[in-house]
């Protein structure tokens, strides 16, 4: 018998940091179906590079059930001056068994408040999408990201079949001044 999944009003979210990159292996690898990459593929050094990334002025969160990691978001900030204010390379990541209780939801709305309070300040933040992942496409546009195109052919199943890639982007507001 499986627990139950975690009720997102329960949930501690946290930034993550290094240590934590085994644990976001182990969830990346266990939620593979609507990532980039196969479990294989995935391993302790492409994990610790794509946490580094985050971790240098993006953002990576992890959502918590007590000490169980959950949920996991990270967005890596553009390397070049000119796109610095940009977050990029955006994956989230669900357990299976978690899914669909509102998670990934809260994970992007933690994210986006941090977004708004970096330095120097992010005004758009960026994914790419696989087009039969309409439950993250959903998601995704809840939260304020638009579809910007279309990559044809790009993204190859295990059945040898094609589906395009959608980037989609959210245009961050300007912060509104707080009154004192």
């Amino acid at each position: 018998m499986t627990s139950p999944a975690p009720d997102p009003a329960d949930l501690s979210l946290r930034p993550l940091s290094l240590a934590d990159a085994p644990e976001v292996l182990a969830l990346m690898r266990r939620a593979e179906g609507g990532l980039g990459r196969l479990p294989d593929e995935m391993d302790p050094p492409w994990m610790e590079e794509a946490l580094s990334g985050a971790l240098q002025g993006g953002i990576a969160l992890g959502a918590w059930d007590g000490s169980q990691l959950v949920g996991v978001i990270k967005a890596s900030r553009m390397p070049s001056v000119q796109f610095q204010h940009v977050l990029w390379d955006l994956t989230v990541a669900v357990a299976p068994e978690a899914q669909g209780r509102g998670i990934g939801h809260k994970l992007f709305l933690e994210l986006l408040a941090k977004a708004s309070a970096l330095t120097p300040r992010v005004e758009r933040v960026e994914l790419v999408v696989r087009e039969g992942l309409t439950h993250a496409i959903r998601l995704y546009e809840r939260v304020g990201f638009r579809q910007e195109g279309r990559f044809e052919r790009r993204f190859r199943l295990p059945d040898g079949t094609y589906e395009a890639d959608l980037p989609m982007a959210l245009l961050m507001e300007q912060p509104v001044a707080l009154q004192g």
